[in-house]
């Protein structure tokens, strides 16, 4: 940090030398008419003593005049002598009209002036510059330090409150996930550790899902692959052979129940990864909508449930993956199954702005309003309504909201008319990208 700061302090330092030194040798010049003019006035009375001085000596006499010029540059700064105005080469076409017009003229280099005298004479003054270096010194060390302690105060404050965040980051990095920076909102780099802040809730969050998620991969593998165990067991004590047709069958239905926990989870991931690519089409809603709920509609007779459909609000087209969103909808739709007392009820209708919102919504218990939110997790178990002995692993809703958030929208969860859950998708309106 020592370094940093000794940098930038030279950075600083050295832009300031050259800016005073280009004010210095450019601004006589860039400001030549304006300066000239202030001269003029300020030296108006100092011009007087001086025409008045020189027309006391006789003019018709050279040595008179001489005398007088050595008297003046023995008690002057400056030097003093008369020139033509005709042998000085720098004369521009407007400071010769000055001259001409008995006006003072100031040469760029701020040292050298012209005075027309009364008798057509022109007075040429030369001054040097006054030794002041040791007060010039002190003057330039007191603005190199007063420079240097609103550095010193900037540099402090970024460097406690990088310090803050390499902590965090240390923090983070040895295993603490719940480190936060957390630093003030007038801090210098606030935007940087909010950045850190969100980044951490962000892989904290996701890390403490593939927990879970392991969690409940563990949970649910364990149940099918015990009823295998004990299975596989009995099929090695005596039996009839209808018996051993049985425990084979109940075999054959756990291996089919891993298969399907294995697919669902796959899918979970593929969805959650990004690696699942939408495959965008213009669907026909219509046939779309008919075409899915024809392949449920079996189970759910098998249930004695009523399935209602109404479609007459919902737009003829709708850009989306067909294949994604129909599973999205046949996962609510065997979800509704589970727990819906009579009827399951499914709308499709046109939202703002040319999107498509699909609603599935049964008469079943409902859930409550604080629980609402946990549903989408996967595995969750809220109560004995709706655990897993009504079918299911706990991945169908959250497959659900996956596909949902790939096509850019949301779902939402809240109570139906008939008291039960219901379910809206909400798909904003897409466009297929060109080949």
């Amino acid at each position: 940090m020592l370094k940093s700061l000794l940098k930038l302090y030279a950075m600083v330092v050295v832009a300031a030398a050259l800016a005073l030194i280009g004010v210095n040798k450019s601004f006589v010049w860039m400001f030549h008419d304006t300066l000239t003019h202030g001269e003029r006035e300020v030296r108006k009375g100092y011009a007087f003593v001086l025409q008045e001085y020189l027309d006391h000596a006789d003019r018709t006499d050279p040595a008179s005049r001489d005398a007088a010029i050595a008297r003046l540059n023995k008690n002057a700064w400056e030097t003093f002598d008369i020139i033509d105005a005709d042998t000085v080469p720098d004369f521009s076409a407007q400071q010769r009209r000055d001259l001409a017009e008995h006006k003072l003229v100031l040469m760029t280099n701020g040292k050298d002036y012209y005075l027309p005298l009364r008798d057509g004479t022109v007075l040429h003054a030369h001054s040097e510059d006054m030794d002041y270096l040791g007060i010039q010194l002190i003057a330039y060390s007191l603005i190199a330090i007063a420079a240097l302690l609103p550095l010193l105060l900037w540099v402090w404050m970024h460097w406690r409150d990088l310090r803050v965040l390499e902590d965090a980051a240390r923090g983070f990095g040895a295993g603490k996930l719940a480190t936060r920076a957390n630093l003030r909102k007038r801090s210098n780099v606030y935007a940087l550790a909010r950045q850190f802040d969100e980044m951490a809730e962000r892989i904290q969050g996701s890390i403490q899902h593939q927990r879970e998620m392991m969690n409940g991969i563990s949970h649910e593998l364990k149940t099918p692959i015990a009823r295998l165990e004990f299975g596989i067991a009995l099929l090695q004590s005596p039996e009839s052979e209808a018996q051993r047709n049985v425990r084979l069958d109940a075999l054959r239905r756990d291996v089919r129940e891993l298969d399907e926990l294995v697919s669902e989870l796959l899918a979970l991931s593929r969805l959650e990864q990004g690696a699942t690519h939408l495959v965008l089409m213009r669907v026909a809603l219509g046939e779309w909508l008919d075409s899915v709920v024809a392949s449920v509609a079996n189970d759910v007779a098998d249930r004695q449930l009523t399935l209602a459909v109404h479609a007459d609000a919902a737009p003829a087209h709708h850009v989306c993956d067909p294949r994604l969103l129909a599973r999205a909808l046949l996962n609510l739709i065997r979800n509704a199954a589970r727990y819906a007392s009579n009827t399951i009820t499914i709308r499709a209708e046109a939202g703002p702005a040319g999107a498509l919102r699909l609603t599935v919504e049964d008469d079943g218990p409902g859930i409550p309003e604080p629980d609402r939110a946990r549903v989408f997790e996967p595995f969750l178990r809220l109560d004995a309504s709706r655990d897993r002995h009504t079918g299911g692993f706990g991945l169908g809703l959250a497959i659900v909201r996956r596909i949902a958030l790939v096509h850019g929208g949301e779902v939402r969860l809240d109570a139906a008319t008939a008291g039960g859950a219901r379910f809206a998708v909400l798909l904003p309106a897409m466009e297929i990208p060109p080949l």
